[in-house]
């Protein structure tokens, strides 16, 4: 199944390239996974195809859409064009409810305004509201989506060009787990305080990445440095197995990102 997919993307980046060249006008995708972007990349490198870039509206970016440019384009006309294809959403909440909301509910009340999540780029939170990258043709729609939400009613919500975003460092903790084996699902309901069950239900409805792309084996054996993105939860590495405790249950230290 995962390879059927895979061809399907690339068909349709190929798609694109035709376009582009044949148009001679600028492309681009909706927004990629880092395992969507590998396979698109490898395809690109094999066609000898050059003009393209990946851009999410700020270098470490995790969601970010391929824009195809012809060859004769110089590239600031390109990055001029960029500020045309990806705004911001920034939403800035009242003081009685800041640092009340996370990325799940920012994300949340978006997905509710009915887009396929590859419509939206990275949400960056902030204590005060937070900034929602998206496709400059669906910023309208979900800026008027987002102000009919209680939620949100008393927020101020505008749309901003990307450049306007300032990015600070992601900040991060060192936390502790234990689990029975290395096993994806034992990790996922030890990191996330849930079920067996509901890790495994998470793995089964493909909203766990590993090292970029997406696991769908739940008897999957993660490795210390692995990289795991949990959809709708946030990301954290494998730091260190440390050990086993009495029970003999593994120790590990988890580098989670806030």
């Amino acid at each position: 199944m995962e390879q059927v997919e895979d061809k399907l993307i690339v068909a349709k980046i190929m798609d694109k390239v035709k376009i582009c060249k044949s148009r001679n006008k600028i492309v681009h995708t909706e927004f990629l996974t880092p395992y969507q972007r590998e396979i698109i990349q490898k395809e690109l490198n094999k066609n000898k195809i050059k003009n393209y870039l990946f851009f999410g509206g700020y270098e470490e970016a995790e969601g970010k859409i391929l824009v195809l440019y012809p060859e004769k384009f110089e590239m600031d006309i390109v990055n001029k064009n960029l500020e045309n294809i990806i705004k911001v959403i920034k939403i800035k909440i009242p003081k009685e409810v800041e640092g009340k909301y996370n990325h799940r509910d920012y994300l949340g009340t978006v997905m509710k305004a009915g887009l396929n999540r590859n419509r939206i780029g990275d949400i960056v939170v902030e204590k005060d509201g937070a900034c929602i990258f998206v496709l400059e043709e669906n910023a309208e729609y979900i800026l008027k989506s987002l102000k009919e939400f209680t939620r949100f009613a008393k927020a101020k919500i505008e749309i901003i060009n990307f450049k306007e975003v300032e990015i600070k460092e992601q900040e991060f903790e060192m936390i502790k787990i234990t689990v029975v084996s290395m096993r994806i699902d034992a990790i996922i309901s030890s990191l996330l305080k849930v079920s067996r069950n509901k890790a495994e239900e998470l793995i089964k409805q493909e909203k766990i990445f590993v090292n970029t792309k997406v696991e769908k084996k739940i008897s999957k054996e993660i490795n210390e440095k692995d990289i795991l993105a949990i959809r709708g939860y946030g990301k954290a590495i494998i730091e260190e197995i440390i050990g086993n405790n009495k029970s003999e249950k593994l120790i590990i230290r988890i580098k989670k990102y806030k």
